[in-house]
């Protein structure tokens, strides 16, 4: 079976600040991945994927997109962000990583549903540098609220991830998320 984009539901705290997320979605292969709707972003989270014969640790990487920059090379103030290769469905608005550890906010992502697209960034959030570092064609990005489940158990899953600094507390708007 190929991986897919898998359901979750979101239990939410009524707790001011920055509560973790928990998750519980339903594997049904190796490599499903999981967009977290309402969160830009989340550090990298613990999970336990459980059947009737184990109970096993899941392992997590966040999706990744590749940029697609054949022509002339982004700078530091670019905000028009062309990639390919990407894990189709993704959930507008949120972070994405450089290897320059800059953090951009994807505001607006032109076919989400698709693995090439042109996105739209605002650069430098969450108190990093804006930096060319890190867009040369064929570099990957992180997308940070966007988990794949990379262990080959399937199955309940149960996750528990925090969301980045700055991010709004998520609410009632976001108690169904769906990938």
């Amino acid at each position: 079976m190929a991986a897919a984009d898998i359901t979750s539901t979101l239990y939410k705290s009524r707790t001011q600040g920055l509560m973790p997320i928990n998750l519980k979605v339903t594997k049904v292969t190796q490599a499903d991945w999981i967009n977290i709707a309402g969160v830009r972003g989340v550090w990298p989270p613990m999970g336990n994927t459980v059947t009737v014969a184990a109970n096993v640790a899941e392992t997590f990487t966040y999706g990744a997109m590749t940029i697609n920059n054949g022509g002339t090379a982004y700078t530091a103030t670019s905000t028009s962000i062309v990639v390919q290769t990407a894990v189709a469905t993704r959930k507008a608005p949120y972070y994405v990583a450089t290897g320059s550890g800059e953090i951009m906010e994807v505001t607006t992502d032109s076919t989400p549903t698709a693995t090439t697209s042109t996105l739209t960034v605002r650069r430098g959030v969450l108190g990093t540098t804006a930096s060319a570092t890190g867009l040369a064609n064929t570099n990957v990005v992180a997308v940070l609220n966007q988990l794949i489940l990379g262990s080959a158990t399937v199955g309940p899953t149960f996750i528990r991830a925090q969301p980045m600094v700055g991010e709004p507390t998520p609410t009632d708007t976001y108690s169904t998320l769906s990938g």
